[in-house]
């Protein structure tokens, strides 16, 4: 059997995540490329993913796996017969085989999720890229977003900056915070070993309300020390967070 590994893009927007929800595959990019390997090899094939995108979130390039119940198809042959059936908000950009021992989610050691920001005072609107950014009306004092960020770098206890309370392990490690600015937008790399549920978003949220003078510098700082969720932002919206990058 032969364990076939995929990179992948997708837009987020009609789905409800990465995951399939059961009964409604059909609203999952998980559901979507195991119905494509239903027809292939007339059995189920479970996809594995490197991590689960929420509803709405994109994917410039998302790393799963499967392992093919027979040898019918080589890489060349996955790789066209999934473009054949895939709908156009789905892309498959490579396939490899891979070792069998490969598992695109138990082997990753950081993943890194953008969110680009729309400047209120940029010299248009945003036009190609306007399902792909959150356009604010406020303007953002990105000095002290960077200077806020780097209270996230490291190992921390990140249940403050999670929808999900009950997970047993909340700590992360933080590898890196980036705010890159350009004349039209404000962009925000995230790099860890892992993300809480909605961890980038509440992240995110809790610059942009810095940056908008709503809540202190010192935000990040308290709510690490805390747990609190009184010193965090708001759930940024997630039509303009993507995964752009999985390492292993």
């Amino acid at each position: 059997m032969k364990n076939f590994k995929m990179t992948i893009a997708y837009d987020g927007r009609k789905y409800m995540g990465f995951s399939e929800r059961k009964g409604n595959p059909d609203k999952a990019v998980q559901g979507k490329l195991e119905m494509i390997l239903t027809k292939m090899y007339n059995t189920y094939v479970e996809v594995v993913s490197a991590c689960n995108t929420e509803a709405g979130v994109h994917a410039k390039r998302q790393i799963v796996n499967f392992i093919a119940p027979e040898d019918t198809y080589d890489c060349d042959g996955v790789f066209e017969y999934f473009e054949k059936y895939l709908p156009d908000d789905i892309i498959i950009l490579s396939v490899e085989i891979v070792d069998e021992r490969f598992h695109s989610r138990y082997l990753v050691k950081s993943l890194s999720f953008e969110y680009r920001i729309w400047k209120h005072n940029a010299p248009r609107r945003p036009l190609f890229e306007r399902h792909q950014v959150n356009v604010l009306n406020q303007v953002l004092n990105v000095k002290k977003m960077k200077e806020a960020a780097i209270s996230f770098v490291g190992e921390h206890n990140f249940i403050a900056f999670s929808t999900n309370t009950k997970v047993k392990n909340t700590f992360k490690k933080i590898y890196e915070v980036a705010i890159q600015e350009s004349e039209t937008e404000i962009i925000i790399i995230i790099t860890a070993n892992g993300f809480l549920l909605n961890m980038e978003r509440l992240i995110v949220g809790t610059l942009i309300q810095i940056g908008t003078g709503q809540l202190p510098v010192n935000a990040v700082e308290m709510a690490l020390q805390t747990c609190k969720t009184d010193y965090v932002g708001h759930k940024a919206m997630s039509d303009a967070l993507s995964l752009v990058e999985v390492n292993y």
